[in-house]
């Protein structure tokens, strides 16, 4: 009988009460997991950015603002918020437009101080450096950098020493210095989608007021093509000679900065001598924004020349590129992002670690807490985006020749575990190194943590144990006892209202403590449980995908599946081990952070991974058998670059909602990152099948 492992996941609904300073965790594993090392190549957008950016939330326009009269032209870079402009000199146009433009900006604007000194600057490299391989050989998207940001915040200037001090491969060392930065958060991040006369509407009255009737308005930023191919505004037309984007032709891979607009601006795309919005001058027999020849965004660029480029550093683009298509002169997915900072913020419980290591992309550091003190591993665990199986084969401040950058000393903000444990009671914290050195190439060492409570002055609580050596191959695993006296956030409300079906439900919860304001989230939580027995066959319909390395293929099954509040009778299956639900309106199909994407698109993944394929000569494929009671589908793939062949898996989901996951043998459990679970997409209602990224089957507890 054939081995496998069987994985069973049920729907139960309950209600996940958030507060901005102390979150409460719907996942008993809940890691903010960031890249693995098979980032894509230097300017080329991956699919993993392009799925998570296709699903933050999209910003609409309030219906107040419908009718409001905007002036015919716009420029925040002339606030004092918006820094001087300068050379990028690598790859990290994802870092300038996001971080040194956005974020710095609305940070800078949201505190009332100007962008001209280095305490009020942000430099690109600190979250570049994390993300780029080591060496700044490829670009990083501004997605990976907003989530170092919003999970650990960003230093300034000044504590990192310059805006890429240190080069492509280096990483900050001094708890006092990330200590500062995480006092620098996002709060959210937003798209807006711009590629319609109400999406543009939304942007520019961002772009006047911030949405909210604010004085000064905000930025933006965006992905396209490089923009190389500018032309100039006809003479004696608005601005006439400045410099102007009429379309972005190639793939998007780069980012840029927009800061204002300008009604009046024009060209004449058909040559009959007009400057009209309201013809049809591509000849697709529909007037709509592909067709507008007047009206255009002002944006910076930082590549082409830097502050050389175009109009000493700034451009405009016909608000048309906003429509078109990507790849036929319009920018990524018709959006532009946007960041919402948190203006006053102070972790109340961070950990300090100094940490060696010989070779820094075989760690990663996860933090825990259990509020039974005699529990020897976390009961909640709480990951970043950083120190995450990353930046080379390189010692942990950057190169190889330096010994004394083998250590590094940093911090993590640890605040959200308070809503783990209860005010004043013992709760045991925990550090925990994973290392992944099948070769053994590196080696290292625990030197020192501490947990730090600012919850009350600054208390320092140290762990006894100093200098441990890092288990090869393993989890190193440290800990502290002791008590958090903090204001808890607690819920007022002991009951709710019985609901009736098919009726609106609507009930004000009330809270005491915390910070203020709560927020309020639906939680859908599955139940998992696992047990084995002999792997099913499926093999009555063999699907065919648009192609063999990362193709997709639509069936439709005989019922309508419940999934996260909605149901779905067509099914999107992908070569590389999971299911999705549209077709998607990006045109890659799939991603190269398998965790993150995971969590950031609505799916089903019993075996996600980059590197699958199909070989027909190997008798590969995908299979489909159902009918109104179930859907299976069955995958035999193989991986790239190895001669492993038989990676068996399969799922079967049921009208029910009841999803199972099915794995073959042992061998199909490889050293490559996996990720395996259930998700929403919208980076809060998922969750990880434990066995996701094991090695063996026999792994799981």
């Amino acid at each position: 009988m054939k081995r496998f492992l069987f994985l069973s996941f049920t729907l139960i609904y309950c209600t996940l009460f958030q507060l901005s300073l102390y979150p409460q965790h719907q996942n008993k594993l809940k890691e903010t997991d960031g890249f693995n090392s098979n980032q894509i190549e230097l300017f080329q957008l991956s699919v993993a950015d392009s799925t998570a950016l296709s699903n933050l939330p999209v910003l609409k326009l309030p219906d107040q603002y419908i009718n409001q009269v905007l002036p015919d032209n716009h420029d925040n870079s002339i606030q004092p918020y918006f820094r001087e402009l300068f050379d990028q000199v690598g790859s990290e146009c994802g870092q300038y437009s996001g971080i040194a433009n956005n974020f710095n900006y609305e940070i800078d604007y949201r505190r009332r101080v100007p962008a001209n000194i280095p305490e009020n600057q942000y430099p690109t490299h600190f979250t570049y450096n994390f993300m780029n391989g080591g060496y700044g050989w490829r670009g990083v998207s501004y997605f990976h950098s907003f989530e170092i940001v919003r999970t650990n915040g960003h230093p300034n200037q000044a504590d990192y020493g310059g805006t890429s001090a240190g080069g492509p491969s280096r990483w900050l060392s001094g708890y006092d210095k990330y200590f500062n930065g995480m006092s620098n958060k996002i709060d959210e991040v937003y798209q807006i989608q711009a590629g319609s006369p109400e999406g543009l509407l939304t942007l520019k009255h961002w772009l006047y007021d911030h949405l909210e009737g604010a004085e000064v308005g905000g930025i933006a930023c965006f992905y396209s093509s490089n923009p190389w191919n500018t032309t100039t505004l006809p003479q004696g037309t608005p601005e006439g000679g400045k410099h102007v984007i009429i379309n972005f032709p190639g793939t998007p891979g780069h980012s840029s900065t927009i800061c204002g607009w300008n009604d009046s601006i024009r060209f004449d795309y058909n040559w009959d001598g007009q400057y009209t919005n309201d013809i049809d001058i591509n000849d697709d027999g529909i007037v709509d924004m592909k067709d507008w020849e007047i009206g255009g965004l002002l944006f910076t660029d930082s590549f082409n020349g830097g502050i050389n480029y175009a109009d000493s550093g700034f451009c405009y683009m016909m608000y048309k590129t906003l429509a078109d298509i990507v790849g036929e002169g319009g920018i990524w997915n018709h959006a532009v992002h946007v960041v919402k900072v948190k203006e006053d913020y102070t972790p109340l419980l961070t950990m300090k670690i100094t940490l060696k290591h010989t070779s820094r992309d075989k760690i990663k550091v996860i933090t825990g807490v259990s509020t039974d003190i005699n529990d020897e591993i976390p009961a909640y665990v709480l990951g970043f985006p950083i120190f995450n199986f990353q930046g080379g084969e390189q010692y942990m401040q950057g190169g190889v020749s330096n010994i004394e950058n083998k250590t590094i000393e940093f911090g993590l903000d640890i605040t959200p575990l308070l809503g783990e444990i209860i005010s004043g009671r013992p709760a045991k914290f925990f550090l925990q190194v994973y290392e992944n050195d099948p070769q053994n190439i590196g080696s290292g060492e625990v030197v020192a943590f501490s947990v730090m409570d600012y919850s009350n002055g600054i208390n320092e609580i140290p762990c006894p144990q100093n200098n441990v050596p890092i288990i090869e191959n393993s989890v190193t695993t440290l800990s502290v006892t002791t008590s958090i006296d903090f204001n808890q956030l607690k819920i007022i409300n002991t009951e709710l209202p019985v609901a009736a079906i098919n009726e609106p439900y609507s009930y004000q919860l009330e809270t005491s403590g915390g910070s203020p304001p709560a927020k309020w989230d639906i939680l859908r939580h599955y139940d998992e449980v696992g047990s084995t027995g002999e792997f099913p066959v499926i093999d009555d319909v063999q699907l065919t995908p648009s192609n063999n390395e990362d193709g997709i293929a639509m069936q439709v099954i005989d019922f309508p599946f419940p999934f996260y509040g909605n149901k779905y009778d067509t099914l999107y299956i992908h070569t590389d081990g999971f299911i999705m639900f549209d077709g998607q309106t990006y045109p890659w199909p799939y991603q190269y952070d398998e965790q993150m994407m995971l969590r950031k698109t609505r799916s089903v993944a019993p075996f996600s991974n980059n590197f699958m394929g199909i070989n027909p000569d190997m008798e590969d494929g995908i299979w489909y058998e159902g009918d109104e009671n179930y859907a299976a589908f069955r995958w035999k793939t193989n991986m790239e670059n190895i001669s492993l062949t038989d990676i068996n898996f399969a799922v079967f989901i049921y009208p029910t909602g009841k999803i199972e996951f099915y794995y073959g043998d042992d061998e199909m459990f490889v050293d490559y990152f996996w990720a395996a679970g259930i998700s929403d997409g919208d980076g809060m209602n998922y969750k990880y099948a434990d066995i996701s990224n094991k090695k063996q089957p026999t792994d799981k507890k």
